[in-house]
């Protein structure tokens, strides 16, 4: 049975439905009320999935060149191309915050094709720096994460992993330019509540991987027992 606030927020969510309803974050086609992922069928049978998986490891490996790699397993549902690409530049750069859902519906569907959920113990978006976040408003692979977490019941604890240092934006920067950017930018806050842990880190677009692999280097380095990157869309062309 659900609580009076579980409640009271359902009713507020379809109040807000009426007011504002659905409309597919691809094309703005609209969409029912009852809805759980807000694409229609039109625009999902477009998504750009990752088919071959085998090919698209290989592919990124070869283009680590010789980069030790701290993560254990790297999962991109999609490529970075098409409608996914135009949705998650709305989503980063024009305010379209509200989109953290779908993605987070997409990965979580996904993933449990993938992985065995109750292996992880933690789930970590990778951090934005301060500055960077008040001015875009929020962090957008933190959204993704938290909504990850509740719908696979993996305690999101983002706040564990910092950004202390303000980076250029990675795909701004040529190829051999972005390990160093994000070389000792990221913290572990509390190495305790790390340490023996399995861990999901999750991004929103993997380019060379330099971001998530600094990341995942400091996991490890304050005794992580497994690191898996997750993202939403891989442009390995880049």
């Amino acid at each position: 049975m659900k609580s009076y606030l579980e409640f009271t927020k359902s009713i507020i969510e379809y109040a807000g439905k009426l007011v504002f309803p659905p409309k597919c974050i691809f094309c703005s086609k609209l969409l029912g009320l009852g809805v759980q992922i807000e694409v229609c069928r039109e625009c999902f049978n477009r998504i750009p999935f990752i088919i071959d998986y085998g090919a698209f490891i290989e592919k990124f490996l070869h283009g680590t060149d010789a980069m030790s790699i701290w993560f254990d397993r790297i999962f991109c549902m999609c490529e970075y191309k098409g409608i996914i690409k135009q949705s998650i530049m709305r989503y980063k750069y024009f305010g379209k915050a509200h989109y953290y859902r779908t993605f987070a519906m997409i990965m979580a569907d996904k993933l449990k094709e993938m992985i065995n959920i109750s292996e992880f113990d933690i789930i970590i978006s990778v951090p934005l720096h301060k500055q960077r976040e008040r001015k875009r408003g929020y962090n957008q692979s933190l959204l993704i994460s938290a909504e990850l977490g509740r719908i696979m019941n993996i305690s999101e604890k983002s706040r564990l992993l910092v950004r202390e240092r303000y980076t250029d934006t990675q795909s701004l920067l040529h190829k051999n330019e972005r390990y160093l950017n994000v070389k000792n930018a990221f913290r572990v806050t509390n190495e305790n509540e790390v340490k023996g842990k399995s861990i999901l880190l999750v991004d929103d677009v993997l380019t060379t991987g330099y971001t998530l692999n600094e990341c995942s280097r400091m996991l490890k380095d304050s005794g992580a027992e497994k690191v898996y990157a997750v993202v939403i869309a891989a442009a390995l062309h880049i």
